[in-house]
């Protein structure tokens, strides 16, 4: 028997490779070929995309030359290494949840986190997480990302671009405008009739440019993340009168109706009272735009867990190839063929950035001809769960800072005798009327005071727990000025604590526990 030189030398060194497998150098076959034929594994390995493969739990099992590459981490690395090792701390939370989401169910997630390689520089990243199986069994899961630094940091300079160059065009077109007006109210001198036509022309423009100006400012802050919430308790309804009641002028004159449709008649919600107005104003004008004849209507309704409101036209509505782009920046479309100003493009996805920051959502629905529907959805949370979230995000902020945060507790001492004694309509009253005198009394715009059951709490971001002792003092003496005859007629006691992270809970939780216990 003859044996070919080449199979003899293959057959000797094969017992003496250890070298650890890879589903990116060899068929995976304890993965049931997640990656596919051989030609895929080549795809792996020369793809400029970082793919790992890890645990759940986030044990490291493999990963592709481009992501040791961008990561600086050698093969020898990986069985020292989780996720978590190279996901940053913020993220972690996160990635979890999303790992946890694909291990259930196997549905692919958008995922985006940022890197930290093993020299600490950091790396944004974005991409997709899925399952792999193992004999038709969930066996460990795989992420495939690519670098968007650089994007982002493009994304940077062209906010920053825009913000620049919206200042600098602020200030001479006010002092244009400004000059203008004086001419056309013949502050200078005795204007003819003809040319204050020219002067009103010109001072429409101007108006038309600053707004442009201003909605090129809001959408550079947003995307930049400069858009911070300074939510309080508020009547939604109250709210949407109040802007309707502004567009009523402009109704007459085109002879349209503003129509309202609340139901209840009171519905309380925590909002960022102007964010809110900005988002009904860019709808009601929108709306007002493109109808000719007929009404605009403002629906509100209490849905699960939502409010639900909705501006409605009769006007000349939106072609079905336009709606999918409705909330893209500077869509241009057309409602229908005719004279009318085309807006800047901006004001929806405005509103889209401003509801999705109230996590919320928003959509267009529109017929051609008949007319268009705007629908936003705002969660509804209770005082408890919006107390909750609005600590964590005081967190957030105060540990990229580094600073303090203090929260102020106000509890009624008894509350059960006062609403034994009022019942609970009127005890609830007291309590609200707290919440608004506080809220009133506080000197930042960051601060906020939220009811709870029987009690008021006062978040005060970056405040050491000796300032916030100072400010117990003066708002205690506020509220006994407020409730000074009331106080001593029902015998309301009203004790006041502080609770400083990270000084005193270092968690949301251990803060949770101090203010509860």
């Amino acid at each position: 028997m003859t044996i070919n030189p080449r199979m003899k030398k293959r057959s000797r060194e094969q017992p003496h490779s250890k070298k650890k497998p890879s589903v990116f150098r060899r068929p995976a076959e304890p993965y049931d070929k997640p990656f596919g034929e051989k030609t895929c594994h080549g795809f792996c390995r020369l793809t400029s995309d970082m793919i790992q493969v890890f645990k759940v739990e986030g044990a490291l099992l493999d990963a592709n030359p481009a992501w040791h590459k961008a990561l600086e981490y050698s093969a020898k690395d990986i069985p020292q290494l989780t996720v978590f090792n190279i996901i940053h701390p913020k993220d972690k939370k996160e990635a979890e949840d999303v790992f946890l989401a694909v291990l259930r169910d196997g549905k692919p997630r958008k995922f985006h986190a940022t890197f930290i390689g093993k020299s600490g520089k950091e790396l944004k990243v974005e991409g997709a997480i899925s399952r792999l199986l193992h004999k038709g069994r969930p066996f460990a899961l795989s992420g495939v990302f690519h670098d968007v630094t650089r994007y982002e940091h493009y994304d940077q300079l062209k906010g920053e671009f825009i913000s620049t160059v919206s200042h600098e065009l602020r200030t001479p077109l006010t002092v244009i405008r400004e000059g203008v007006s004086q001419i056309r109210d013949e502050l200078l001198g005795p204007v003819p009739d003809n040319q204050k036509a020219f002067l009103d022309m010109v001072l429409q423009n101007s108006d038309r440019l600053s707004r442009i100006i201003e909605e090129l400012l809001d959408v550079s802050r947003l995307e930049a993340g400069q858009v911070g919430l300074h939510r309080r308790l508020c009547n939604l309804v109250e709210v949407a009168l109040d802007v309707a009641k502004n567009f009523k002028t402009v109704a007459q004159r085109k002879k349209l109706e503003i129509l309202t449709d609340f139901v209840p008649g009171t519905i309380e919600i925590y909002i960022d009272r102007d964010k809110i107005v900005q988002v009904l104003n860019h709808l009601i004008h929108n709306a007002l735009k493109f109808t000719d004849e007929g009404h605009i209507k403002i629906h509100l309704r209490v849905r699960e867990g939502f409010v639900e409101c909705k501006v409605s036209d009769t006007g000349k509505g939106i072609a079905a190839k336009d709606l999918p782009r409705a909330f893209q920046n500077f869509s241009q479309f057309e409602r229908m063929a005719g004279p009318g100003d085309r807006g800047t493009g901006l004001g929806l996805s405005i509103c889209k950035k401003l509801i999705e920051l109230h996590h919320g959502r928003i959509k267009i629905e529109s017929v051609p001809a008949k007319g268009t529907t705007a629908t936003f959805l705002l969660p509804q949370h209770s005082h408890r769960e919006f107390f909750k979230d609005a600590i964590r995000q005081a967190m957030e902020r105060c540990e990229g800072k580094e600073s303090p945060l203090s929260i102020i507790i106000f509890d009624i001492l008894d509350f059960e005798a006062l609403e034994r004694k009022l019942g609970a309509r009127d005890a609830e009253r007291i309590i609200l009327r707290m919440e608004k005198i506080i809220n009133n009394s506080l000197r930042r715009v960051v601060d906020v005071a939220i009811k709870d059951a029987k009690a008021i709490m006062v978040l005060l971001p970056e405040t050491s727990r000796e300032n916030a002792f100072i400010a117990l003092g003066r708002i205690s003496q506020i509220l006994d000025d407020h409730l000074g005859r009331e106080q001593k007629t029902l015998g309301i006691e009203i004790h006041g604590h502080v609770v400083s992270f990270p000084q005193e809970a270092k968690t949301l939780e251990e803060i949770l526990d101090r203010i509860h216990s």
